[in-house]
């Protein structure tokens, strides 16, 4: 189940980075790289490459730890639950919660039901962690671009919550934090590159993506479901070789 849950995070994550991240997480992005660029370049010259992606390290090791810090912190919650559930004997019931959170989530980016941001932004309130990155843009030292990318890592985004639920799915802090660290990863090719391979695809275009992406999720689902539905001994596993479907 661990392999297959990264494998789901990272794919999620670089599929997801052209349409989704870049939609959600893009102005920062343009915004953080436009005022650390008055700074990099000297002689009226324009910064290299190599600086601009010296000058985001920072903010994205720190998202990506805000990040497995959450996996773990979900991947022991789901852990703790799987006991609980042994002890009474509801093994499969969730695994069987986890597969239906997924199926919302993936109809949320499909389109299908409201975004999951909006749910998610409620729960915060007045204590959006937007409000406290504004005073960090721009500044120039390590710490504070840390401290930027530990925030941004607790934006309400449907995508993470999705990959969170997954996160839950390995029922332990080492395989949920290793679930958001390789999710994470997957995102950094666009956001990393300010966006640029993003920006030669149409709306359109990554809009498919995304739905891609959506897709992948629903399908994991499903056998999340189907695998807790085995567990609860309602139906039989299904096993093809070395590999456990359900």
């Amino acid at each position: 189940m661990l392999i297959s849950s990264l494998v789901l995070a990272f794919t999620t994550g670089l599929i997801s980075s052209f349409g989704h991240c870049l939609g959600m997480c893009g102005g920062i992005v343009a915004v953080y790289s436009a005022r650390q660029s008055a700074f990099l370049g000297e002689n009226g010259t324009a910064p290299s490459l190599l600086a601009r992606i010296w000058a985001l390290t920072p903010v994205h090791i720190g998202r990506i730890l805000t990040y497995t810090f959450l996996g773990a912190l979900i991947g022991l919650a789901g852990s703790v639950l799987e006991q609980i559930g042994g002890l009474v004997g509801w093994q499969g019931i969730f695994s069987i919660i986890v597969g239906l959170l997924m199926i919302l989530v993936a109809l949320s980016l499909m389109g299908v039901l409201p975004p999951i941001e909006v749910a998610i932004s409620s729960l915060w309130g007045s204590a959006t962690p937007m409000k406290r990155m504004r005073g960090l843009l721009g500044k120039r030292s390590l710490a504070a671009n840390l401290a930027l990318g530990l925030l941004w890592g607790f934006l309400p985004c449907g995508l993470v919550f999705a990959m969170l639920v997954v996160a839950a799915r390995t029922q332990s802090p080492l395989g949920g934090a290793l679930t958001m660290l390789v999710f994470g990863l997957g995102t950094i090719p666009t956001l990393l590159g300010f966006g640029l391979a993003a920006n030669l695809l149409s709306p359109k275009l990554r809009g498919h993506l995304q739905f891609i992406a959506a897709v992948i999720i629903l399908l994991f689902a499903v056998q999340t479901i189907l695998r807790g539905l085995a567990a609860a001994n309602i139906i039989p596993s299904m096993i093809i070789g070395p590999v456990m479907l359900w």
